[in-house]
């Protein structure tokens, strides 16, 4: 065989592996948790990739806000730390992340962001305010993925979310 066929028969092997290793994982699942206002069903295609079937637009953002934080978590964190200049506390203090953070925190976006809040709409609010409630559901009611673990951080040192 040539090099150029053993190639593309591993592309393809690689490319059929995921759908076939992740069928088991299509499921439909009813969720009644607190912050809710009515139950919430969630279907897992075979991708693993959820979709939500609710009854109102809080319930929706609630569960997006929940599935992230289920499937997301760390990548939530470390986007927010980075964005506020305060990623050092998460990953340590080298060099490039103090860096970082001092130029994130000289920008200001997240002086920006808070300042921004007074021009929230109240159904952009309800929806930020929702969908935070839904992380923290998530974040109250299971352990912490294990990259915090690895960084040997418990749940004290993931702060609530907010809609900001």
């Amino acid at each position: 065989m040539t090099k150029t066929r053993v190639a593309l028969l591993a592309l393809a092997a690689l490319f059929a592996l995921p759908g076939a290793s992740l069928a088991h994982r299509a499921k439909t699942e009813t969720v009644d948790i607190a912050g809710l206002e009515r139950k919430v069903q969630v279907l897992r295609d075979t991708f693993g990739v959820p979709h939500i079937f609710a009854k109102s637009d809080h319930d929706a953002s609630f569960m997006v806000g929940y599935l992230h934080a289920q499937d997301r978590l760390f990548q939530m964190d470390s986007s927010r730390r980075q964005a506020s200049g305060t990623l050092a506390e998460l990953l340590g203090p080298s060099a490039p992340t103090l860096a970082s953070d001092a130029q994130l925190r000289t920008l200001g976006l997240r002086r920006a962001a808070l300042r921004s809040q007074a021009a929230i709409s109240p159904q952009s609010r309800a929806t930020l305010e929702a969908y935070a409630a839904g992380v923290n559901a998530w974040l109250s009611a299971n352990p912490l993925p294990s990259e915090y673990a690895a960084l040997e951080l418990t749940k004290a040192s993931v702060p609530p979310w907010t809609m900001l």
